[in-house]
């Protein structure tokens, strides 16, 4: 088999993976939007995420989020994404979503929260079949003397 035409295989293969991901990713936050109840909460501390790069002292930060039950009850989350800086003050408020039975599957109605992971997934995938679609139009060319 070719570099090429290996190479093609790879990238395409990669980037129809990468959106297939995207597509579950996108399916499993709609379910759960679909199924969660709205509720406000507040930021009560920010967590400090230490990174496991030496180059990279920093680290990143994410908010610890508080939220009442209808029942009375308090959960409190950390959210999954974090940011080079702290992207919410203590004692903001924020809106988050939760499942009723489940109370800490929680996540804030954030855009990077909800969608981040399927727009990341669905963009490097859809580079990855751009790059083979470049690399088959680039043999095709080669093939027929097209410059």
């Amino acid at each position: 088999m070719k570099f090429e035409t290996l190479a093609k295989f790879l990238f395409g293969l990669i980037g129809i993976a990468l959106l297939a991901l995207c597509a579950v990713l996108l399916y499993q936050r709609v379910a759960f939007i679909a199924s969660a109840q709205p509720v406000q909460g507040q930021v009560t501390d920010l967590q400090h995420v230490r990174s496991t790069n030496k180059n990279n002292t920093d680290g990143t930060w994410r908010p610890v989020v508080q939220f009442r039950l209808p029942s009375g009850a308090i959960v409190d989350f950390t959210t999954s994404s974090s940011s080079g800086s702290p992207g919410y003050e203590i004692g903001e408020k924020v809106d988050v979503f939760y499942q009723p039975s489940n109370p800490n599957n929680a996540l804030l109605n954030d855009l990077f929260e909800l969608w981040g992971g399927a727009a990341i997934a669905g963009v490097i995938g859809a580079v990855f079949l751009g790059f083979a679609w470049l690399l088959r139009k680039i043999g095709q060319n080669e093939k027929t003397g097209v410059a």
